[in-house]
């Protein structure tokens, strides 16, 4: 290799050094020979040959230290994904979680054959959905620089599978969703002091909606007395206003009087007496 002596007192190596596709182009040679030739050079100090984790750097014969090799030089790596989307990511993980297990506890088949199972299930689905939602619209406003388009594009990339359930129920973060987020509704009005008692409780029943609310709710939001809350529930019972049902929102828990508006239909009640609402 006596042929490359010669040449090597011509190179012209910066002192960051170069790669051996460089150092071939810069000789030149064939890229396959590269390693080879700068190993007999580096053996004659004519070059200072660097090898890191299996890759190879060429250096000036005067950057050779006394002892060791040549600092590594700092390359800043930009990150991939902007940190506070990454933090907001772990954030929504347990949302992202919970909605995994209630898709795990869908019994499959038809929607009539488990039909109350599947409307409790996609009841918690929306309910998740909803949580997930609110965590977007507080980072959108804490996070004004970083785009709405952004914050939808990282859901999708790290739940791929899990973000087409909940944009069922939030179509603004499906991947065609608007570039602004929709606000989130605001709380009902407090009701009139001067209202009657009958007119108070049509109020509270007709916001409730399709989930109903109990007597004992009615009493204590609307500082009536629990008799006379019976009394006027079934008054507008006879008049087909609303509908009453003995039913309990939990697996365990006593069953108590619920009162539904009779425009969503008869409740629907699973075993065991539960409630389920249908999203």
């Amino acid at each position: 290799m006596s042929e490359w002596d010669a040449k090597a007192a011509f190179l012209n190596i910066p002192d960051d050094g170069l790669s051996f596709v460089g150092f071939a182009n810069a000789l030149p040679c064939h890229p396959s020979e590269a390693e080879a030739i700068a190993r007999y050079l580096h053996r004659k100090k004519l070059i200072w040959l660097s090898m890191r984790a299996g890759h190879g750097r060429v250096f000036p014969a005067a950057m050779r230290p006394g002892r060791g090799r040549p600092k590594a030089l700092g390359v800043e790596q930009r990150p991939l994904i902007d940190p506070a989307l990454a933090g907001f990511l772990t954030q929504a993980h347990p949302t992202f979680l919970k909605i995994r297990l209630l898709l795990g506890t869908d019994p499959g088949g038809a929607w009539n054959e488990h039909q109350a199972i599947k409307a409790e299930i996609r009841y918690a689905i929306a309910v998740e959905a909803t949580k997930l939602m609110t965590l977007c619209r507080t980072f959108a406003k804490k996070h004004l620089a970083i785009p709405v388009t952004a914050l939808r594009d990282a859901l999708w990339l790290d739940r791929p599978h899990t973000m087409p359930v909940v944009a069922e129920t939030q179509p603004d973060l499906a991947p065609a969703g608007s570039e602004q987020l929709a606000e989130q509704p605001k709380g009902r009005q407090r009701l009139s002091r001067n209202l009657t008692d009958e007119e108070r409780m049509i109020a509270y029943i007709e916001a409730a909606g399709a989930s109903g609310i109990a007597a004992y709710e009615i009493a204590n939001k609307g500082k009536i007395a629990r008799d006379r809350v019976a009394v006027i529930g079934e008054m507008f019972e006879n008049m087909g206003v609303i509908r009453a049902a003995l039913v309990r929102t939990s697996d365990r828990g006593r069953k108590g009087t619920r009162y539904f508006m009779s425009k969503y239909g008869e409740p629907m009640i699973g075993e065991g007496g539960r409630l389920v609402i249908a999203s």
